[in-house]
């Protein structure tokens, strides 16, 4: 980051971020997120306690990781623009990277959600689930299918959740219900992984997230556990508690990667085990 004649104190620097229009962050020479606004964090749908101190370019997925790093270690008085997706949710965001001193910059977030789904409407391209936010089922079996054709990869773990009897939780609640449901589920699993984790919607009743771990299948076993526990926490409609189960299937995917074709065989035959097992399950898949 280039120097500056007049720099900002820390204090006037976090004065000017918080009055900001548009959602900012303040960046260290580490690329490390020193302080955000409300604005930023709105933008980024990423809390304020996960966005601190957290470095900037694993924020945002791995393709753009050495993109974003670049602009950050280049940023001068002028006005660099990266676009971008977050890992958390993949929300479509537009940084934009100035530096202040040798030592920060400030970044500003713009969310393009709006322009990426008339984009892809457009050219018949990714688009985002409608209820949820999240990425929806092509564009996650689309990144599946690309993370694992990379050898270089680290080492990642698949894991999908299920919304136990979804079709009975409509008959008893109504759909708007359980679309409230869904998205409850949908926001207690993006607060729960972890920022480069990839998560999206897998068909009406899961989720598919793609972790980055090398956690050994044990651990993965409590993790699944712990998370399967958490997500089904009852939900509160029209001031009533309504309670509901949900399975987890996760699996290790080691040096060994295999096709898209065998996961979605494998989580099919793992939601069917699920289902004859009356839900509230947790699946060990060796893939």
């Amino acid at each position: 980051m280039s120097s500056k004649n007049n720099v900002m104190t820390n204090t006037e620097l976090s004065q000017f971020v918080e009055l900001a229009p548009m959602g900012c962050v303040v960046v260290d020479s580490a690329g490390q997120v020193t302080h955000a606004n409300d604005l930023a964090v709105a933008a980024s749908g990423i809390p304020t306690e996960r966005l601190v101190g957290a470095p900037l370019a694993e924020l945002v997925i791995p393709e753009t990781q050495k993109t974003v790093t670049e602009a950050l270690a280049s940023a001068s008085e002028e006005l660099k623009t990266v676009t971008t997706r977050l890992c958390a949710g993949l929300r479509p965001i537009e940084l934009g990277v100035r530096s202040v001193s040798s030592s920060q910059a400030i970044v500003s977030f713009r969310d393009v959600t709006d322009e990426f789904e008339l984009s892809a409407k457009a050219g018949a391209d990714l688009t985002h689930d409608q209820l949820t936010g999240l990425p929806d089922q092509y564009f996650v079996l689309s990144e599946l299918t690309q993370r694992l054709s990379t050898s270089k990869a680290k080492p990642q773990a698949l894991l999908c959740v299920w919304i136990d009897e979804l079709s009975s939780l409509v008959d008893t609640y109504g759909q708007n219900a359980v679309d409230r449901i869904t998205q409850e589920v949908s926001e207690r699993l993006t607060v729960k992984l972890r920022a480069p984790d990839l998560l999206g919607r897998y068909e009406e009743a899961g989720f598919l997230a793609l972790l980055t771990s090398d956690a050994p299948a044990e651990e993965l076993t409590d993790i699944a556990d712990r998370l399967r526990n958490e997500i089904a926490f009852p939900v509160s409609l029209d001031q009533k508690l309504v309670s509901f189960t949900a399975s987890v299937a996760i699996a290790p995917i080691r040096k060994k990667r295999p096709s898209a074709e065998r996961v979605l065989a494998l989580l099919e035959s793992s939601a069917n085990k699920a289902a004859n097992a009356g839900g509230n399950l947790t699946d060990i898949v060796e893939l």
